[in-house]
């Protein structure tokens, strides 16, 4: 049951970011050849999003402490911006007939719209970390609880 619903959960995700890149190309942020072409650049972001993001952001993170640090932590949304846009270029580098016309405002609308309908639908997309920080702190319990003698 639970690869089904993870294959839901990815299929969700793609939709919503198809739906982001059609507003985006609605309201002439960007524009592509045709349905097949949309589909193709939903499947792109979604795997980009699955196993590049990560490693994108840490590394923005990273680079942006000084800005973090000054903005109090407001930064963070700066650094997914740009985590964001940089996917979506490398997505435009990789499919041919993606164009972009305005590429904040792409990024901004493709974002919103993913974010919206992740929000909606119960999607928790911090659950793998939340996991890992409840796995982290099991463990340093169960260390604890231990009797040395």
């Amino acid at each position: 049951m639970e690869v089904a619903r993870r294959l839901g959960v990815l299929v969700l995700e793609w939709a919503s970011l198809a739906l982001g890149v059609f507003l985006a190309q609605r309201f002439h942020f960007l524009t592509y050849a045709d349905g097949v072409t949309l589909a193709v650049v939903a499947v792109v972001l979604g795997l980009f999003n699955s196993f590049l993001r990560p490693f994108l952001l840490a590394i923005f993170m990273i680079v942006s402490i000084p800005i973090l640090i000054l903005t109090l932590g407001l930064g963070a949304y700066l650094v997914l911006f740009l985590t964001n846009g940089a996917i979506l270029y490398l997505t435009k580098e990789l499919v041919s007939d993606l164009h972009l016309t305005n590429w904040a405002m792409a990024t901004l609308t493709i974002s919103i719209t993913s974010w919206m309908i992740s929000s909606a639908v119960g999607i928790d997309q911090l659950k793998p970390l939340r996991r890992a920080n409840e796995a982290k702190a099991n463990a340093q319990k169960a260390k604890d609880d231990a009797i040395d003698i």
